[in-house]
């Protein structure tokens, strides 16, 4: 019996509790539920308990999860067997694997037998001693070819993130293709590659999510983009075909971040059957297992405040995601990212084509003064300058040099002068070299040094021109050759037409 094409099927439970000796074959019996307190429930392999038979499809998440039930209720497992068998023909399929145990010492029922039961170590918890990275694990350099540093990642707050295996937020990076540099945002993760070495993954923004073409082997209907597009989440799962591996059941799920579409195998989401303090309903526990959402009241803060929330499978989340309030949708879940990317607290994420990182907007915001290096004036030359908010214009000031709350004559002299310069289109250059007061300056120095559109060499040209043009209305995708390949192909077409 092939297990890889089953489709629906049953779990047969061997007790062997009371058995005398391995040869002995234990008490067969069809699994029938899991009740509301963890307690397992079985049936005789009778035709007539067909109905009551709890049904498992290879296609669904459903045996991830009662196989982790099964194994918290059961201390010792092995004592135990559990086999596949198909559904629609319950009581001839027990009688075939009662024949099989009963001459398991026979090489062909000991493949059969291999073939149809469940591995208790494969559902396991994994032990882990360490869960973060090692940080001498990673190559740096990797950062470096995208304008980045771990020291910025450090500042920003992501590295913490990406040394826990998580993506960071949304961060500027430039990639060198050819004598030009191209710039865009991207969220950035450490994975392990097939050598088990730590590698980068980079989930560049796109302008929109990539619905139209086919992902991983499957094809989104309308009637599957319509959830998608609405609420971020497909809403069920579907069978999905990596380029190297088998099919596999999988929630699906766009990241509000990047617009990428993320599938997660449905095998790895653990979904428990009591969630902050409520006991799932028997329905609900289903519903949310096939991707659907569920609504719970009266859950527990851990402030030990009562609340309610709409819960479903979220792919990005590579977990249960809580909605509150009316079901959100993609957009609004994309709001609060695009908030932050373009003001925080009336803070612009971008400053003279310099991308701040949160952490220096919430300095600006609070007052603080930043020395900020690589701005590009209206001229596309690069500056560097101190800058404090101007909170009843709501705007930023450029000084060439740090100034206090109570600024003297001589401050605003220069102030004057630099706004001026400002005005012309012109700025002259900061000194970030004078003597401080080092009590007065608050500064974030020596941060974006490479977050500048300007090339390899300091200065700017017709190609960074139409790249950033091209990438205005283009999808950014995550490799460095794709990215190389989409430059050449655009050059090519612009010679023929030019010719």
């Amino acid at each position: 019996m092939d297990n890889n094409h089953m489709d629906d099927y049953v779990l047969v439970l061997e007790d062997r509790t009371e058995v005398k000796n391995e040869a002995e074959v234990g008490k067969l019996s069809v699994v029938s539920n899991i009740d509301e307190k963890g307690k397992l429930k079985t049936a005789p392999a009778e035709e007539v308990n067909q109905s009551d038979f709890l049904k498992f499809n290879s296609r669904d998440g459903l045996l991830k999860n009662f196989m982790e039930n099964f194994l918290k209720l059961f201390n010792e497992p092995k004592r135990f067997g559990l086999y596949k068998v198909l559904a629609d023909n319950v009581e001839q399929g027990v009688a075939n694997l009662k024949t099989m145990l009963q001459n398991k010492q026979s090489p062909d029922n000991q493949q059969k037998i291999k073939d149809i039961q469940l591995d208790f170590e494969d559902y396991l918890p994994l032990q882990k001693n360490a869960t973060a990275i090692n940080p001498e694990r990673v190559d740096w350099k990797m950062l470096e070819t995208l304008g980045l540093s771990k020291d910025e990642l450090e500042q920003n707050g992501e590295l913490d993130k990406m040394l826990n295996w998580q993506k960071t937020n949304l961060l500027p990076i430039a990639i060198p293709v050819g004598e030009t540099t191209i710039h865009t945002e991207a969220r950035l993760a450490f994975r392990t590659d097939e050598e088990g070495k730590i590698s980068l993954a980079v989930h560049s923004l796109r302008k929109e999510p990539q619905l139209d073409f086919p992902y991983t082997g499957h094809k989104f209907s309308t009637e599957e983009k319509e959830p998608l597009l609405a609420t971020g989440n497909l809403g069920k799962t579907i069978e999905v075909t990596p380029k190297s591996g088998e099919p596999f059941s999988a929630y699906v799920s766009i990241d509000p971040q990047t617009n990428e579409v993320i599938a997660l195998r449905a095998d790895r989401v653990s979904i428990p059957k009591e969630i902050k303090g409520v006991n799932l309903s028997a329905q609900q526990y289903k519903d949310l297992i096939e991707g659907k959402t569920v609504k719970v009241e009266g859950m527990t803060s851990k402030d030990g405040e009562s609340f309610d929330a709409t819960l479903q499978v979220n792919a990005e989340k590579k977990g249960i995601e809580f909605i509150f309030g009316d079901k959100k949708s993609l957009q609004e879940r994309k709001a609060p990212h695009q908030e932050q990317g373009q003001k925080q607290g009336g803070i612009p994420r971008k400053l003279c084509g310099l991308t701040l990182f949160d952490k220096q907007r919430e300095a600006l915001n609070a007052g603080s003064t930043l020395y900020l290096k690589n701005m590009v004036d209206k001229e596309g030359k690069s500056f560097n300058a101190y800058v404090r908010m101007d909170k009843e214009e709501n705007r930023p000031r450029f000084y060439r040099w740090n100034f206090f709350d109570k600024p003297n004559e001589q401050s605003k002299q220069a102030q004057r002068s630099l706004d001026s310069a400002v005005a012309r289109k012109s700025l002259p250059k900061a000194n970030p070299d004078k003597k401080q007061d080092k009590g007065k300056v608050e500064a974030v120095a020596e941060e974006n040094k490479t977050q500048v559109a300007v090339n390899n060499h300091g200065k700017t040209n017709e190609v960074t021109k139409h790249v950033n043009e091209w990438l205005k209305t283009s999808q950014i995708h995550a490799t460095v050759a794709q990215l190389q390949e989409q430059y050449e192909n655009k050059q090519k077409k612009s010679r023929r037409h030019k010719m």
